[in-house]
């Protein structure tokens, strides 16, 4: 499970062998974790978009970056 990015609140990982669509998850400090899709945006999980802005911001600026690292992970 790579961390891909640290942000003050929270890390934004890739896990090896994870199910379809491309998405990373972001780990909250405070324990809540949610997905997000690589190419849509879209949050699966309990954690309203308005806390992990930089978050989705930093994925939508490295969608190549983790669109390949999401294929290297998961063939």
């Amino acid at each position: 499970m790579p961390i891909l990015q640290r942000f003050p609140a929270s890390r934004v990982l890739l896990y090896a062998g994870d199910h379809l669509l491309p998405h990373v998850h972001i780990k909250l400090r405070d324990g809540r974790e949610c997905t997000v899709n690589i190419d849509s945006l879209e949050i699966q999980g309990r954690v309203a978009a308005r806390k992990i802005k930089e978050e989705q911001n930093w994925i939508e600026n490295h969608r190549v970056f983790l669109l390949d690292e999401w294929q290297r992970y998961n063939p």
